[in-house]
């Protein structure tokens, strides 16, 4: 008996030693920085696992058997690393690993929007007889590095695709730990550090519900940028890039100190991009960009300050209608350019420069703990310049008035054969006319005691300027070998000046501070053409502010926490926001029609929201995972939803109303060495939402705010992207997305003139009517698209992509006011008929195939100049994204809001066309 109770014991205690497993933790940084890496690879041959780092470069591998492991490690730009791992017990620490510094063969630094495919550095074989139940399994923290995204935010992104067709506020960026996003509109501005893709590299990115590490987030793409100095890597990098898209040609340098033995590290970066005329005749392109970094690392501080800018000047071009297309023999036409004494100028050109500084304080408060304190300050102004003009014709060349389909409406169509021949013989009718704007300010006046040429039509800016402090402290804490605790507080102050100034006379002496529609519509009142009451009858001069000035001022502060969980064979994570969010408008003139409304500090609208959000992820074995993420809250509407006109009055929506998201998602990941890939799902609705559209009424000579509320809309779609290594240089992506995104009630809609105060102009039947839009779809971009790459990268380090891409589903955004009782009655004696189908369906733009291709190289400098430093390489990237030179591609459409009774189809809708094939050369040399 003592015998068999010995053996049992023995076996027993025998399986239980080879049954034990345990979880293998680690962090991946810089062997220069020490700062983390993100989205580096995890390979374990033996255990068939491959997982990566999350944004704190930490990974996780669980239910690994009692054994010694090899691992193998590699990150973009990173020399691999193949290093052991001895699993002995329940929680084994890997330590830190750091990685050497490599250049990247598919390094591109073109911030043109071209298409490149990421450079994944994988040699790990994959065994095709291993079982599939293998439980040895790690945690996938981070999906950034799918096909999918790839897809979306290259070969779609130049198409106007948006991710699951949600709206650019729905995405958020964080730089050095702050939140970017502006607070009057939400929008994350790319442009204030264009032309820096050196030192903004270091970014990581989630899709929709994702945890990251330094906030809430967006429901859409969230990015991490890490544009400290010790991130950036140690070298002297040159690049020039020529491309035919906004700009011609980019020279960019880029130095970085990396860190040295006393602590201390600088980067300063610069670059130079411009175009005389760009492949939109009129069109030109003249821009800065600058960084400077310094940090200093002492004791358990890291110390670093950040700033840098993008002045940018640029003309632009803009959407018209189709007949003025065809009647310049061009999908490029642009009427917003003519000659002026033989030299081409543009009316439209956007002017900016909004600089930001940063100082932040990553202090190591223990092994385990992080607290991370920043803060921005930015500010600058943005301008936009315009014809305007007094009493005198419109100077729009496609002005509707002008172009032969007018005539048909006014039961004279002999005359628009007479005016289609005219634009033939005189193609320069169809361009802006500088000469006319000049000889039309020659006449001398003299307007409240000033005499001199008064102008009838001047060059104006409408001016943004702005000044933004943003504070922030976020904190991680590892609890222990399973638990990790994210929190952090933010606040943001944020005020903002608008107004429109005078640029340029054209010639004149002076101009006047008069609203002359006003004048028209208030016969009677001899105040309603005055635009400022304070200071009446104006003369202005060059730089004078005219027509509005108003002040907003912003205020927005949140509180999160989140928990993050990591076990065998289940993670999930749990994050909780509060927020309070206020603002109010500050009136700087006041207004002659409404004097009582327009001069001061208007009330202050003050929202408080709560939002959270979770995610499992529940791990079948070391290579497929299934994830499920949810979020549910409320956020307060945009000031430019709630403020009927803020150039003209403080006037707020009758009933603010915050609204409320629901949003889930799920999916399945596959991750072994050779197949990795993504499919899932989501949905998401947004309730209550709030929503005003602006446009000019021919009929009130006024501008018309279109204000719609109680908005319910839905977003729901299928996405996947899955790569495939058919050898180890040939690789295969393919992504797809099958989205809707669309309206599912039908909200009330108020019409608002701003040139007229009586009841009955506040809507079109004088009370509130309907929007018949319920099932009509936002215009989101393309809401089905699909792409396949095919990626290959020699050994002898260079490499060649083609993919072709298929969008489809493009829906013209529409105008609500088209869709109320009233307008639908006025057709509804032509059912069935083109009139009927072209004011009530919602129409499509054209669907889409791209080819795209690129090339790569990149060679040892040394081979090519024997003096060259050790190590210094040259590479080299040329692409060309639509390769089939399809010129008739509809990048966005739109119908115009005004609406003329007796003439419904007087109004016709708006197009924007891509260019055609686009080309990029990227040479560059790093030492």
């Amino acid at each position: 008996m003592k015998n068999l109770i010995f053996i049992l014991t023995f076996l027993f205690s025998a399986i239980s030693s080879f049954a034990q497993t345990g979880l293998v933790k680690g962090i991946v940084t810089d062997s220069k920085t020490g700062k983390p890496i993100a989205e580096a690879l995890i390979n374990l041959p033996d255990a068939k696992i491959v997982t990566t780092t999350n944004a704190s470069g930490e990974f996780t591998v669980s239910n690994l058997g009692y054994a010694t492991y090899i691992v193998e490690i590699s990150a973009d730009g990173y020399e691999d690393l193949t290093t052991n791992v001895d699993v002995s017990s329940k929680i084994n620490n890997a330590g830190n690993i750091s990685l050497e510094h490599v250049e990247s063969v598919n390094s591109t630094n073109n911030d043109a929007n071209v298409s490149q495919q990421a450079s994944v550095t994988d040699d790990a074989n994959d065994d095709d007889n291993a079982s599939s139940n293998s439980q040895n399994i790690g945690s996938v923290l981070n999906a950034s590095r799918d096909a999918f995204i790839s897809a979306s935010t290259f070969s779609w992104g130049n198409y106007f695709y948006r991710l699951r067709g949600y709206e650019q506020d729905n995405s958020h960026i964080y730089i050095n730990g702050i939140l970017m996003n502006d607070l009057e509109e939400g929008n994350s501005g790319f442009s204030t550090y264009a032309g820096l893709n050196d030192v903004f590299r270091g970014r990581t990115t989630s899709l929709g519900l994702n945890y990251n590490e330094v906030g809430f987030g967006g429901l859409g793409l969230t990015t991490t940028i890490d544009a400290t100095a010790a991130t950036q890597r140690k070298q002297t990098r040159i690049t020039y890039s020529n491309t035919n898209r906004s700009y011609r040609n980019r020279l960019m340098a880029t130095h970085s100190s990396g860190l040295n033995k006393n602590g201390w590290a600088y980067s300063i970066s610069g670059s130079k991009r411009w175009a005389n005329e760009g492949p939109v005749e009129g069109t030109f392109y003249d821009a800065y960009s600058y960084y400077l970094g310094i940090e200093k690392r002492t004791g358990k501080h890291n110390i670093a300050l950040t700033a840098f800018g993008a002045p940018t000047k640029r003309g632009r071009a803009t959407p018209v209608l189709q007949e003025a297309y065809d009647l310049a023999g061009t999908n490029l036409y642009n009427p917003n350019w003519g000659y002026q004494e033989g030299k081409k100028r543009n009316s439209r050109v956007l002017d900016s420069h909004v600089p930001t500084i940063m100082l932040s304080d990553e202090i190591r408060v223990s092994k385990k703990a992080i607290l991370n304190l920043a803060g921005a300050y930015q500010f600058g102004r943005i301008k936009n310049s315009n014809i305007d003009w007094f009493n005198s014709d419109n100077p729009r060349p496609d002005y509707y008035r002008y172009l032969p389909s007018y005539y048909i409406y006014e039961n004279t169509p002999g005359l628009q054969d007479q005016y289609t021949q005219f634009y033939t013989n005189n193609p320069g009718a169809l361009q802006m006319d500088w000469t006319k704007f000049y000889n039309s300010n020659q006449n001398i006046d003299n307007f409240n005691g000033f005499t001199g040429k008064r102008s009838a039509y001047i060059l104006g800016n409408d001016v943004e300027q702005n000044k933004r402090l943003s504070l922030a402290a976020n904190y991680q804490k590892v609890i222990d070998d399973h638990f990790t605790i994210y929190a952090g507080v933010n606040y943001q102050n944020q005020k903002n000046e608008n107004y429109r100034e005078v640029a340029d006379l054209l010639g004149g002496d002076f101009f006047t501070n008069l609203n002359q529609f006003g004048t028209f519509n208030f016969p009677t009142n001899p105040d309603a053409n005055q635009f400022d009451l304070n200071n009446p009858n104006q003369v202005l001069k060059e730089g004078d502010k005219y027509s509005y000035n108003y002040k907003t001022s912003f205020a927005r502060s949140n509180a999160y926490g989140q928990l993050v969980s990591t076990f065998n064979k289940i993670d999930f994570f749990l994050n909780v926001n509060l927020s309070n969010t206020s603002y109010y408008r500050d009136g700087l003139y006041k207004s002659g029609i409404y004097q009582n409304n327009s001069f001061g500090k208007s009330a202050v609208v003050s929202r408080i929201n709560v939002a959270s959000k979770g995610g499992l992820t529940y791990k079948i074995n070391g290579r497929n995972y299934i994830y499920a993420n949810g979020a549910i809250g409320t956020r307060a509407p945009y000031f430019d939803n709630v403020f009927i006109s803020a150039r003209t009055r403080n006037e707020i929506a009758g009933t603010i109303t915050d609204e409320t998201l629901r949003s889930f998602e799920g999916g399945y990941i596959l991750r072994n060495p050779k197949f990795k890939g993504r499919i899932g799902f989501y949905a998401t609705e947004i309730n209550n939402a709030m929503d005003i559209k602006r446009y000019f009424d021919d009929v009130n000579l006024s501008l018309v705010n279109l204000l719609m509320t109680n908005i319910d809309k839905r977003y729901t779609g299928l996405e996947g992207g899955f790569d495939y290594k058919v050898t180890p240089a040939l690789s295969v992506s393919i992504a797809a997305s099958a989205g809707q995104a669309f309206y599912t009630n039908r909200p009330s809609i108020q019409l608002y003139v701003d040139n007229n105060v009586t009841a009955d102009y506040q809507t079109s039947t004088g009370k509130t009517d309907v929007a018949y839009i319920q099932n009509y779809y936002l215009a989101a971009g393309p809401q089905t698209a699909s792409t396949i790459g095919f990626n290959y990268r020699s050994p002898k380090f260079w490499f060649a992509t083609l993919n072709g891409s298929y969008l489809t589903r493009n829906y013209m955004d529409f105008a609500p006011n088209l869709r109320t009782p009233q307008v639908i009655g006025l057709v509804r004696d032509n059912w069935g008929t083109e009139t009927y189908d072209n004011l009530v369906s919602q129409k499509k733009l054209n669907s889409v195939f791209v080819l795209d291709v690129s090339f790569g190289k990149s060679w040892l400098a040394r081979k090519i100049v024997k003096v060259a430093p050790d190590r210094s390489t040259l590479n080299l990237n040329v692409g060309v994204n639509n390769l089939l030179n399809n010129k008739n591609i509809q990048l966005l459409g739109f119908e115009q809001l005004r609406f003329d009774q007796a003439r419904p189809e007087l109004f016709g809708p708006k197009y924007l066309y891509a260019i055609g094939a686009q080309y990029f050369v990227n040479l560059a040399y790093t030492f």
